[in-house]
């Protein structure tokens, strides 16, 4: 079936803010697409069919889902679906949100129950109630009117910014205490990356985490490799490499501090294992950076 790539740059207005809220009232239908840029949407009213190259998923009132970047899906059989679409690029999760990554809720929205839809039949969705609905819509009007403002330089991107954080913060809270069909697996894995996220000053062993997960070692790596596509300690790594990067740009640290703040204790290891991922030594890095 043929697809359409749908690119940011006909989205995003703002370069700055790669942020927008699209109302669909109603939601048309929409053929097989993909795009570079991430979905946040929200169900509203009306009915309609929610389709990816392999499955179908009925959608209504109160449903909540995410559409990563790079997935393919559609929209088809529609009665009066009205939805927001909230779209946004990944990187700006990971450029403000401080402690939003250390809540399993967080994960289970944004990172699980993606890659968990088809396995699930979508019965791990998040669907929040009238009242739930209701607060998200007056979240998102905020949101929508500093959109409007941000070329004013008044203000209005931070503000923005802030109002959709704190939808995400409000869904990730509900989706952590609501008992969804099927989100027992997903709720267990989102324990396990907020754990990693939360201690990123230490090193991690598979020993460690298959006791807090009440897995076997070879269990955890097969539910990790489905979901992270590669094995804990990997990912892990990779956080603490991704924070290193963050202190080498915005921090006065020395290499070797933030060397031990990243939780290693081995320098040289750092460095390697730096070099690796980034392409460069940490101190070749921070040269690079120093500028900015």
């Amino acid at each position: 079936m043929a697809k359409n790539n749908l690119l940011s740059r006909d989205f995003f207005d703002d370069t700055l803010l790669k942020l927008r809220v699209i109302e669909r009232n109603p939601q048309v239908p929409f053929p097989l697409h993909s795009h570079d840029f991430s979905e946040l949407v929200i169900i509203l009213s009306g009915t309609g069919t929610h389709f990816t190259e392999g499955a179908e998923y009925r959608v209504m009132p109160g449903d909540v889902f995410v559409i990563e970047n790079g997935f393919s899906h559609g929209f088809k059989n529609l009665d009066n679906l009205r939805l927001y679409n909230i779209i946004f690029t990944p990187q700006i999760l990971k450029q403000v949100f401080i402690d939003v990554q250390q809540m399993p809720g967080y994960h289970a929205v944004f990172t699980l129950e993606p890659r968990f839809r088809e396995s699930h039949n979508f019965k791990s969705r998040l669907r929040i109630n009238t009242d739930q609905l209701q607060y998200c819509e007056q979240l998102i009007s905020r949101l929508i009117t500093e959109l409007s403002y941000t070329h004013l330089g008044n203000g209005s991107r931070a503000l923005a910014l802030a109002y959709f954080i704190e939808l995400i913060v409000y869904l990730s809270r509900i989706y952590t205490q609501e008992n969804l069909d099927g989100s027992t697996e997903i709720i267990r894995m989102a324990e396990l990356f907020a754990f990693l996220q939360t201690h990123l000053d230490r090193s991690i062993s598979i020993e460690e985490l298959a006791t807090r997960s009440n897995m076997s070692p070879s269990t955890l790596h097969r539910a990790f490799h489905r979901t992270g596509h590669c094995s804990p300690i990997e990912y892990h790594l990779q956080l603490r490499i991704d924070n290193a990067v963050h202190l080498l740009q915005h921090s006065r640290m020395s290499v070797s501090q933030i060397s031990e703040a990243s939780g290693f204790s081995d320098s040289n290891y750092f460095s390697r294992q730096f070099r690796k991922r980034i392409g460069m030594s940490p101190r070749e890095y921070k040269k690079s950076t120093a500028g900015e």
